[in-house]
């Protein structure tokens, strides 16, 4: 019987060669053209009327893949916005993922009787 992880204990985060003492991972996928329509419902409707939708006047983007990467990490090191550079998630040893990626945004947390904490939103590049 295959044995299920029970934490994410053994994975490692580097970004731009830097590795980070990371305390939280959420890789999200989402299909970057899955919106193609716009709600264009009007005040008239009335309960139960079907929402009016037209298709989007302008293109999505030709750059999105959907993906970002969020990290919560130890440290006052601030990842700077917009910065670039390859992301790399492992566990165990195994690559889960190596992409080009750019900072889309971070914060610091300093706060009393507790460590200070980074976080960061990274846009996956397509490759």
């Amino acid at each position: 019987m295959a044995v299920t992880p029970h934490d994410g204990a053994g994975t490692t985060f580097t970004f731009a060669g830097t590795g980070y003492t990371v305390t939280n991972i959420v890789i999200t996928n989402t299909d970057p053209n899955v919106e193609n329509t716009i709600d264009v419902s009007h005040l008239g409707l009335t309960t139960g009327a079907s929402v009016l939708t037209q298709d989007r006047p302008l293109g999505g983007s030709t750059t999105s893949t959907g993906q970002t990467v969020q990290v919560d990490y130890l440290g006052k090191s601030l990842i700077a916005d917009g910065s670039t550079g390859t992301l790399v998630v492992s566990h165990n040893s195994v690559t889960l993922l190596s992409r080009a990626a750019t900072v889309s945004s971070s914060t610091l947390t300093f706060a009393v009787n507790d460590a200070v904490k980074g976080s960061a939103t990274f846009r996956i590049a397509r490759s």
